[in-house]
């Protein structure tokens, strides 16, 4: 679609009617001898005798080349636009931050996957929070795994596709076989401090008990509060196959609640989907859609025309003269 930015400019159109009719011809003063018979002599010469003061009328190419040049300019000065089809970009109103397990105990295979084949704890993860990720399209999403320590797998980026691909590359064991719940938390907390979005969600998914943090979970809890920071806390895995570490759900319970989180257990596969849609509920997606249209000005068109016309207008006229 073709917009004018102001199309007011087109009632300008008469400017070559009102300069042909009411503007003075052009005179250029030079000396010159007057005789009293100039009549007798501009009939002698086929001359018309109501030319005033021997001024030529304008001819019919220079009306036509009048007119399309002034339109040429009005129609650019109008300010033609080229308006594309409407765009939606989605700006991300939350970062939301995944910190996942990997200690030695996440490779129980206590899990049954969606074609019912047994997997461990860490696969099953891997299944739902695909899907979960599929459906927070547009959020800023940041990955952490810790076990023996934390680490950042991927920044806050809206590249589900990414994230997906990081995903897949988690381990058992490839951050050590301990569980370090504070450090997690603590490496999360740092990444916030980076953002400006105030909105700031955390998930955090173990299924054991913190042993030996730098930072003990609860104080880390503390400060993930002041900061601003939701920590939602799933529980993975059936206690009776926890081991040496079994899970500490009063820990993973009091980090949710001092932040205004919530703690989830899950046993299967299916409780695990139910928790993701139950945060999806209470947060669901957050961005805002902002409407772009493409736009270009054509301006730059009707202006090369012109000036191409009365470039070769010109022209013309000089190797006319010039062969007279």
């Amino acid at each position: 679609m073709i917009t004018f930015e102001s199309p007011w400019v087109a009632l300008l159109i008469i400017l070559p009617w009102l300069i042909t009719r009411f503007a003075p011809p052009y005179e250029r003063r030079r000396a010159a001898l007057r005789v009293n018979f100039y009549d007798r002599i501009l009939a002698a010469s086929g001359g018309d005798s109501k030319r005033q003061d021997g001024v030529l009328p304008m001819s019919l190419a220079q009306r036509f080349v009048l007119v399309l040049t002034t339109a040429l300019i009005l129609l650019a000065m109008s300010g033609p636009t080229l308006v594309g089809e409407p765009k939606i970009k989605e700006e991300p109103m939350r970062d939301l931050l995944i910190a996942i397990d990997l200690s030695g105990s996440m490779e129980t295979r206590d899990f049954l996957s969606e074609s019912g084949k047994k997997i461990d704890r860490l696969e099953a993860v891997k299944e739902v929070l695909r899907v979960f990720l599929q459906q927070r399209s547009g959020e800023r999403i940041g990955l952490i795994f810790f076990g023996s320590a934390a680490f950042v797998q991927s920044p806050f980026t809206t590249d589900i596709k990414a994230l997906e691909r990081f995903l897949d590359e988690a381990q058992v064991g490839m951050a050590g076989p301990q569980t370090m719940l504070g450090d997690a938390i603590g490496l999360g907390l740092k990444m916030f401090e980076e953002s400006k979005i105030e909105e700031r969600m955390l998930i955090l998914m173990s299924d054991g008990d913190d042993t030996g943090s730098q930072v003990p979970p609860i104080k880390a809890a503390e400060l993930a509060k002041k900061a601003g920071v939701s920590i939602f806390t799933i529980g993975v895995g059936d206690p009776e196959n926890a081991g040496e570490h079994p899970l500490d759900t009063k820990t993973l319970r009091e980090i949710a609640t001092s932040t205004d989180g919530a703690f989830y257990y899950a046993l299967d596969r299916d409780e695990l989907i139910n928790i993701y849609k139950k945060i999806d509920d209470l947060r669901p997606r957050l961005v805002k859609q902002n409407t772009l249209r493409p736009t270009r000005e054509l301006f730059i068109y009707p202006l090369s025309v012109a000036m191409l016309l009365l470039f070769a207008y010109t022209l013309f006229a000089l190797i006319r003269r010039r062969r007279v």
